[in-house]
């Protein structure tokens, strides 16, 4: 086991993709978070985001990997209609008050990134070092060039 944890939630893939380069990175644990209520297709994408306005909570399946095993946790999440996406919000909740370090990582096509980094630091910690990523920055390399940067800094 590694002092570093990743933990991850991705409906679409671009978080997983975010979250597995950056374990690779640091050469950690990396675990991901899984919703009971399936968020596939055009009408998960729609319940996605009714959900994320609403700032609900869905069932998870609890990862095997406890947060207070770990130094740090770097939890990574997709923006969904400028909100923490359901199952994050859930993992976070349920996990309060249990971790030593906490950093995020956000993927989104949109904005909100500033207002969700203050809901997640209100549900989880303050933040050590946080990264996000636009579409846009996923298209080019930029967004290897800033994952590296953060992962040299955790």
């Amino acid at each position: 086991m590694s002092e570093k944890l990743v933990v991850f939630y991705s409906r679409a893939g671009t978080t997983r993709a975010a979250a597995e380069k950056l374990a690779e990175n640091l050469k950690c644990d990396i675990t991901e978070i899984k919703s009971k209520k399936k968020f596939r297709g055009p009408f998960g994408w729609l319940s996605a985001g009714r959900h994320s306005l609403r700032e609900l909570q869905v069932d998870i399946i609890e990862p095997e990997q406890k947060p207070e095993d770990y130094e740090t946790i770097i939890v990574c999440t997709p923006i969904w209609a400028s909100n923490i996406a359901p199952p994050v919000r859930t993992y976070l909740s349920n996990n309060k008050g249990r971790f030593k370090n906490i950093s995020y990582l956000l993927t989104y096509s949109g904005s909100g990134q500033d207002k969700v980094l203050a809901k997640l630091e209100e549900l989880g910690g303050k933040a050590f070092k946080t990264v996000h990523f636009s579409d846009f920055e996923r298209k080019s390399d930029v967004w290897i060039e800033k994952l590296t940067a953060f992962a040299n800094e955790l």
